[in-house]
């Protein structure tokens, strides 16, 4: 439907990299477009993901205590390919976590990723939200 319709797939996958990605290489072939919703994989399937022409879509996940091997993945992936999302009501951003999410709480992610990547927090909003543009053209 996606590659008939042309519009973008949101794709929310758990502990299924591998088989989402082979599934959207066989069925899609590079025509369809869009985003893996509250990605938490590895290096490896981040990789496949972009090489799919998918964008990525970082949460509050990403300011938890255990959570550097994927803020190392949010270090390689450009700033050009990612979304930021809070996923509310769930996945609050510390100094929130327990709780319930909010939208607001969408900085904090903004800003891990923009202290990870070494960047100004204006840039990583700028560049965020173009991706949104881009993919949804809106």
């Amino acid at each position: 439907m996606a590659t008939e319709t042309q519009l973008p797939l949101v794709v929310h996958e758990r502990d299924a990299q591998n088989d989402v990605a082979q599934l959207l290489r066989r069925e899609g072939g590079g025509k369809v477009r869009g985003v893996i919703h509250c990605f938490t994989g590895n290096d490896e399937a981040a990789k496949a993901y972009l090489d799919l022409g998918f964008y990525l879509s970082f949460t509050g996940i990403i300011t938890f205590k255990n959570a550097q091997p994927l803020r190392d993945v949010v270090r390689q992936v450009p700033l050009e390919r990612m979304f930021v999302e809070t996923d509310s009501p769930y996945l609050a951003p510390v100094p929130h976590r327990g709780k319930r999410n909010e939208p607001a709480y969408v900085r904090l992610v903004a800003e891990t990723i923009a202290k990870v990547k070494g960047l100004a927090l204006e840039e990583v909003a700028r560049v965020t939200t173009n991706n949104v543009r881009e993919l949804f053209r809106i």
